[in-house]
């Protein structure tokens, strides 16, 4: 049964018009900022440790397989690195001989990525800003790359930060974010716990992006790409792996919590802790 609230958004929502798919955009995602900065300079050796370790750099080289088989060439092309992190994709680049430019708010980020870059070889233009306050005109950056590259940016929350991006580009736009599944079964199981009730369902990000194109008619290539893991941890390791990763499924971290997280492990799995995740991934290409 439809309550009148129910009745009230679906009359208001038009799939066709571009606008409403936006606005629904912007009201689901966590607005990007100083706070998320300060997130990824705690988080920024963690972070490298996956990016650049060995499932990191499986991930690069199925994103990288992919766009060669649509035609991109990244010998002597100009790319744009949105939210490059420490150059999981930025350093790969460059070794294909594509001069890079890295978009990076944080600035251990940025750090790392030079240290990435130069025990590679390469030099990668860094720029520390935050995506939002980028002025496309201003840096001179209108169509000035062959192709943009955004994978998993927090940043692009909404049709001005995705046409900012696409602004900067003349051949490709690459996109990705997450395509709804996003099983963890830790984070299943502390959520009870940490935030009450049973964990949510994961936004489906890539439809927002998906359906704005669509409606703008831009042309693109679409898949989704499912990623596994099965590990196992010592108890220690796994609580500060943990506490890392709470604030990517938001939740919020409060004087008790790593007690709490710690309490949870040392009773359920005194001895190994099983890591079970499943991902998928939405990758978008868009050619201008």
């Amino acid at each position: 049964m439809q309550t009148n609230k129910e009745v009230s958004v679906m009359t208001t929502f038009n799939i066709k018009d571009w606008s409403s798919w936006d606005q629904a955009w912007q009201q689901a995602h966590k607005q990007h900022g100083d706070q998320a900065i300060s997130m990824w300079d705690s988080r920024a050796q963690s972070f490298a440790g996956n990016a650049l370790g060995n499932a990191g750099k499986r991930r690069t080289e199925q994103v990288i397989g992919w766009l060669d088989q649509l035609g991109v060439r990244f010998e002597d092309a100009k790319v744009l690195d949105i939210g490059s992190g420490p150059g999981a994709f930025a350093v790969p680049f460059a070794l294909r001989s594509a001069q890079v430019t890295a978009v990076e708010p944080s600035s251990s980020m940025i750090e790392l990525l030079h240290q990435h870059a130069h025990s590679h070889g390469v030099a990668i233009e860094a720029v520390e800003a935050l995506w939002e306050d980028i002025n496309v005109d201003h840096e001179g950056w209108n169509q000035a790359f062959d192709l943009v590259f955004a994978s998993m940016i927090p940043a692009i929350s909404s049709w001005e930060y995705l046409e900012k991006a696409l602004k900067c580009a003349r051949k490709y736009c690459f996109l990705s974010t997450f395509a709804g599944k996003r099983e963890h079964n830790l984070i299943r199981e502390l959520w009870p716990l940490l935030m009450g009730g049973e964990q949510p369902a994961m936004r489906l990000d890539i439809v927002y992006m998906l359906n704005l194109l669509y409606a703008r008619q831009y042309q693109f290539d679409f898949r989704v790409f499912e990623e596994k893991r099965e590990d196992t941890m010592a108890p220690e390791e796994a609580l500060a792996y943990i506490m890392q990763l709470l604030p990517g499924f938001r939740i919020p971290i409060h004087a008790d919590t790593k007690q709490k997280v710690q309490s949870y492990i040392a009773e359920t799995y005194p001895d190994a802790v099983p890591i079970r995740t499943a991902t998928r991934f939405g990758h978008i290409l868009v050619s201008l």
